[in-house]
């Protein structure tokens, strides 16, 4: 009993840390959050553009340095009006989605 727990933890660890997949994390986009924010244009919509995220200083948001972690602080905790992802999204949508990001 006590393997199968270890194999199924070990599954789970190779799912965890799958390499992002650009594509998938547009879909999560698509469905996640093209509702609130724009991806190809810089109008802000219920949210702000998304469009060039990482290329900017600082987080429309909060004023924080954009980086993984703070664009991954607010999809997680949410904030003025943005829902938390924290639980809605798994690990790998999330890095699927901040792969996506990267790209706009």
């Amino acid at each position: 009993m006590r393997s199968a727990i270890l194999l199924a933890a070990a599954a789970g660890l190779a799912i965890a840390q799958a390499k992002p997949d650009v594509s998938k994390g547009n879909e999560v986009f698509d469905e996640q959050c093209s509702g609130c924010h724009y991806a190809d244009r810089e109008d802000r919509k219920v949210g702000p553009s998304l469009k060039w995220l990482f290329v900017k200083d600082k987080l429309d948001s909060n004023g924080k340095p954009v980086s993984e972690k703070t664009v991954l602080q607010v999809l997680n905790g949410g904030g003025k009006g943005m829902p938390s992802f924290q639980k809605t999204l798994s690990d790998q949508d999330r890095a699927d989605l901040l792969a996506y990001l990267k790209t706009l």
